[in-house]
């Protein structure tokens, strides 16, 4: 330990006088409360302290700083009752100040040697001749926030320290330090009375810091206050914490398409402490499953920077590269100039490059390669395991900022795609392909060629719809029961309020509210929502806020019902009961419609697509025109029309099933639109999608957008009903492959005997309209087993024998 004087204040710059002294009776103090208050070893270890000090002649008395080194021992006592018994005083950065002033007087000898050159000035790195106001403001908010707790019991919530960055001479890196002070035992006394002081308008936070320090400064002036006892200040490396938190917050604000590889590199230089490092991070970026490394023009400057520096050929690196993403794994050679048998041929070149040790680190998220990190040196034994473990906390950024980098890349190829073309199925990707390579070889001959429309002659339409049954009513019903549920809520507690304040307007509201729930007993319209909405924002919500603020012994009986009208309180409860269901009910149709799919294309290859509204809807077109590499056979529409049928029954028993896991029952209902002749289609490039060509093939796309609330003729009753299929047709003759299909599944007990056939109301433009309608049979015996909703859609079923 040094009992020596080393004043900063020559280094500090200007800084405001604090009447102080140096004492250690705040420190006595401290110690005889503990004794009174506790018992043990600790306490007689205290206690001797204590006697011990006293033995010391003026012990209670200012202690002089040009007699500072006859007080030593008193020090050391001290440092023994604060420090752990194992510390090293070689290691451990602490010292005693003088209160609130840049000046030491006892301390460890590796603070000491932190802070001095061998002739004993203080370093020139350590006090920099910048931010000296900002630190005197840091000073003063310390000064002031002990006064504020002392005298009038305000709290600042003003951290206890301050993070100091130096510039380590040696390796040219910035290195960070918390700077810690104990004011536990200082003193501080006033000379006069006190003002009274309002403190709603001090904020010694960064905003608004120095309008309170000047108000503060003319109200309490420093020269009134006398500060007695010492401070301690301890110091401790924090720049490995404060990296990983400046690479936070770069992955927190990092934009699309920003490049920020050089400033994370460089921080990661400032971990490892050594600038002659070459640090490398490389995101793994894959078009069509191969690797693409000229991408991103930092990390290719990177790439050519470093094969420069090492006159290394550019093609040898992305070799390296291409070879270790197919196999990522640690490499880490302390020593390059050590041949190993079966190394890679990139390592003779490394030798001869200079270098002398290598670190390759895969970066993986999800178990997918997202990146690589290499770290090259030129220096022997410079990397080693601790270089490894020292990188081992910033890891888990360098992932996730490396898969924000892949997942922007893929957006920016995706969004580049569905703009120049569009999302592409297999099954017609290739007729894009032809237009489009037909369109460039024209535009060679004329720049203002156009390119051809995509279109499919004779395809066979396949429609169905599943549709969630009365789901408007259903959202109607939810929010009417959630309106009254705030309601009935609200009532309560105005009655409260009423019973603790009594105010006319509490009266009032319980009336309205009272009315409101009268005439939204059965039914709510869209007008009652909007006058609603408008009587809780413009009324109740101010009157509720205004009586919180005025009245706090309400404020937590206001609160909660702030809490229940929230999006998770319970006035949402149904309606989020309800889209819980809805989306219950899609998730598991959409699997299931998805799994069909695979299954359609693996037979013969066709168009299909699924829209989502508050069901799912889609469409299937299938003809020689799409596949034309594999010969059309009816056999193979044949087997698709079998494969709706039998896919709307298992989506009935699905649903059925799903109904005691719904937080709110809702039903489905299945309807299939028999089309028996072909039509064309063309792709619209405004829309992005396939639509119908030709008038006649229109009048199939207006049919399909108006049969889904149909009416059977002559009743009231809607054509699509839960637990059953519904099949809509012209001509009889339309629906007798349907028929061969329906009577194959009544036989494997799928669905039931009876066929409704059926005459359909007149819609706008369509008339003639028929139907069929069967069950499902849903029972526990025909219900699907639990392996085959998992896979999402059965097999179609064998013949009963």
């Amino acid at each position: 330990m040094k009992t020596n004087i080393l004043d900063l204040v020559a280094y500090s710059g200007p800084y405001k006088k604090v009447p102080t002294e140096l004492s250690v009776l705040p420190f006595v103090r401290f110690l005889e409360e503990k004794i009174t208050d506790g018992s043990g070893v600790r306490v007689q270890q205290l206690r001797y302290i204590l006697e011990q000090i006293k033995e010391f002649p003026g012990w209670d008395k200012e202690i002089p700083l040009d007699k500072i080194h006859e007080y030593r021992e008193l020090f050391e006592l001290i440092r023994v009752t604060l420090a752990a018994p194992l510390t090293d005083e070689h290691e451990d950065l602490w010292a005693l100040s003088i209160p609130f002033t840049p000046r030491l007087f006892f301390g460890t000898e590796a603070l000491y040697n932190f802070l001095q050159d061998r002739d004993g000035t203080v370093k020139r790195n350590i006090v920099e001749d910048t931010g000296i106001e900002h630190k005197e403001q840091t000073r003063l908010t310390f000064i002031y926030s002990m006064i504020l707790s002392r005298f009038y019991g305000f709290n600042t919530n003003t951290p206890n320290g301050m993070i100091h960055h130096i510039r380590d001479e040696a390796t040219g890196l910035n290195k960070y330090y918390q700077l810690s002070f104990d004011t536990r035992f200082m003193e501080v006394s006033f000379d006069g009375v006190l003002p009274e002081i309002s403190f709603e308008n001090i904020r010694l936070g960064e905003e608004g810091k120095q309008n309170a320090l000047e108000t503060l400064q003319q109200f309490l002036p420093l020269e009134k206050f006398r500060f007695s006892g010492f401070s301690i200040i301890s110091i401790k490396d924090i720049t490995t914490q404060h990296v990983i938190e400046h690479i936070k917050d770069i992955i927190v604000n990092l934009a699309p398409g920003q490049m920020v590889y050089d400033d994370i590199t460089a921080a990661l230089k400032e971990i490892l402490g050594n600038d002659s490092l070459d640090v490398g991070l490389m995101p793994v970026i894959k078009v069509n499953g191969k690797l693409v490394m000229n991408y991103f023009e930092g990390v290719s400057a990177h790439m050519q920077s470093t094969c420069s520096r090492y006159n290394m050929p550019m093609q040898s690196y992305l070799d390296s590269i291409q070879r270790y993403s197919a196999d990522p794994q640690v490499v880490l050679r302390k020593n390059v100039a050590e041949v190993i048998e079966g190394e890679e041929d990139i390592f003779p070149l490394l030798r001869q490059m200079g270098v002398q040790g290598l670190i390759v680190l895969p970066i993986f998220f999800q178990k997918q390669l997202v990146g690589i990190l290499t770290i090259f040196s030129r220096e022997k034994e410079a990397l080693d395991e601790r270089t490894l473990a020292a990188l081992e906390p910033v890891i888990p950024l360098l992932e996730q900022l490396l898969q924000t980098t892949s997942d922007d890349f893929q957006i920016v190829l995706d969004n580049t795609v569905k703009d120049k073309f569009t999302s592409l199925q297999p099954s017609v990707e290739w007729r894009f392909n032809e237009v489009a390579f037909e369109y460039l070889q024209h535009r060679k001959h004329d720049p203002r060629a156009e390119i051809e429309q995509v279109y499919f002659q004779d395809v066979y339409p396949l429609y169905g719809a599943i549709d969630i049954r009365n789901s408007t009513l259903e959202r109607s019903n939810a929010l009417r029961m959630d309106m009254q549920s705030q309601l009935r809520f609200l009532t309560e507690v105005l009655d409260q309020l009423r019973h603790k304040r009594e105010l006319g307007l509490t009266s009032e509201l319980i009336y309205k509210s009272s009315k409101w729930l009268r005439q939204i007993n059965e039914f709510i319209s869209s007008d009652d929502e909007f006058q609603l909405n408008v009587f809780f924002e413009e009324e109740v919500t101010p009157f509720l806020l205004h009586f919180q603020q005025t009245y706090p012994e309400t404020r937590d009986t206001i609160s909660n019902y702030f809490l229940a009208i929230g999006p998770s309180g319970i006035a949402h409860a149904n309606r989020r009961a309800l889209e819980t269901s809805l989306q219950m009910l899609n998730r598991t149709i959409s699997n299931l419609l998805d799994q069909m799919n695979v299954e359609v294309q693996h037979t013969y290859p066709c168009y299909f697509e699924k829209f989502r509204s508050d069901g799912i809807e889609y469409d299937i077109y299938i003809g020689q025109s799409i596949t034309p590499d594999k010969e059309f056979h009816p056999l193979y529409l044949k087997n698709l029309r079998l494969w709706q049928l039998n896919s709307m029954a298992i989506i009935a028993k699905l649903t059925k099933a799903l109904q005691s896991e719904l937080p709110r029952k809702l039903e489905t209902t299945q309807l299939i639109f028999v089309h028996a002749n072909t039509i064309d289609i063309s792709f619209r490039s405004d829309e992005h999608r396939f639509d119908v060509e030709g008038s006649y093939n229109i009048r199939y796309e207006m049919i399909k957008k108006r049969i889904d609330k149909v009416l059977i003729k002559g009743t009231n009753e809607r054509l699509t009903q839960p637990g059953k299929i519904a099949l809509v047709y012209f001509q009889q003759k339309d629906v007798e492959e349907y028929l061969s299909h329906i009577h194959y599944l009544q036989d494997q007990q799928i669905l039931a005997g009876e066929i409704e056939f059926l005459e359909l109301e007149e819609l706008q433009g369509v008339n003639g309209l028929k139907a069929l309608r069967v069950s499902v049979l849903i029972d526990e015996e025909s219900f699907i087993p639990e392996e085959e909703q998992e896979a999402g859609l059965a097999t179609l079923p064998e013949k009963k024998q």
